[in-house]
């Protein structure tokens, strides 16, 4: 984790990890939805589930971009 925090492979969109819980990402929109409200303004939203996206991706795709991303051989073996 440290390693992608150091690079800045995650921006202030992304959530669910350490210091970033999808509960606080709930908080957030939740604030942004009711500011919109108040400002008189439509909010329409799309719920989508990634539970299975894992699934689909190409394993050896995957491998190579974490190697590029700088990860070595020992965690993307664990990964």
């Amino acid at each position: 984790m440290e390693h992608f925090l150091e690079h800045g492979f995650f921006n202030d969109k992304q959530y669910g990890f350490k210091g970033r819980s999808t509960a606080l990402q709930l908080l957030k929109i939740l604030d942004e939805w009711t500011l919109q409200l108040d400002l008189g303004k439509q909010i329409d939203v799309i719920y989508t589930d990634f539970e299975k996206a894992f699934d689909k991706v190409p394993h050896h795709a995957l491998i190579s971009k974490l190697r590029a991303y700088g990860l070595d051989d020992t965690l993307i073996q664990w990964l």
